[in-house]
């Protein structure tokens, strides 16, 4: 018997790890998991699979491209342990319309199309859509400059030593925030995931800030 795991093991070795591998990732077997670190960056492409997968009958997976920096993690929950914090990092992709969706319906389905064919549209969006994206964020300055939320160039900032640029960018953020919550609107306001909303954000700002005035001082 045959299973899910193993035949995408086989299909991965077959055809992605020798030509991943020159672009220096490393493949865990175990894990189905490539990765490649930049110093305190880490890109990783994974296979996470369908929920009811069966031997021999149903096979089916995904593949993710991300960015993560266990340095980051580590450091965030040592100076902020009251704070959740996202596992991947999420700057700005500025390459999806190159990435190819011909045989993803909601996974890639080895019973649909042949595992050859599977493996080459993954590492084609590995080539137009991810490689570039991961090169593009490989320094925490370059991951500055593509964060589109506040709070990810804020920590950006912090781990690129630019202490003072995120101590400004935090003050900014929460003086709007602390503005808005001062209005009439807001005080009105009866809708609770508003509420919640401004009221967590504005914390998480406020405990950022505290620690950039003790880091900058």
């Amino acid at each position: 018997m045959s299973y899910p795991k193993e035949i995408l093991k086989e299909a991965l070795n077959n055809f992605i790890v020798e030509r991943l591998e020159k672009y220096d990732f490393k493949f865990n077997e175990k894990s189905l998991k490539f990765t490649r670190e930049f110093g305190e960056i880490k890109n990783e492409i994974y296979f996470p699979a369908a929920k009811y997968n069966y031997a021999n009958e149903i096979i089916q997976f995904d593949c993710y491209f991300e960015i993560e920096s266990p340095k980051f993690k580590r450091w965030h929950k040592k100076n902020f342990p009251e704070l959740n914090v996202a596992y991947y990092l999420n700057p700005k992709n500025k390459y999806s319309e190159k990435f190819n969706r011909d045989l993803l319906a909601a996974y890639y389905d080895f019973k649909e199309h042949e595992h050859k064919a599977i493996m080459n549209v993954i590492f084609e969006n590995f080539e137009n859509y991810a490689n570039p994206y991961f090169l593009d964020n490989n320094t925490w300055n370059k991951i500055v400059d593509n964060s589109e939320d506040y709070e990810d160039k804020i920590d950006a900032l912090i781990m690129a030593e630019r202490f003072q640029e995120a101590l400004e960018l935090c003050s900014e953020k929460l003086t709007k925030y602390e503005a808005f919550m001062e209005t009439q609107d807001f005080k009105n306001e009866t809708n609770p995931n508003i509420i919640e909303h401004y009221s967590y954000n504005s914390n998480r700002l406020k405990i950022k800030k505290q620690f950039l005035i003790k880091t900058c001082s």
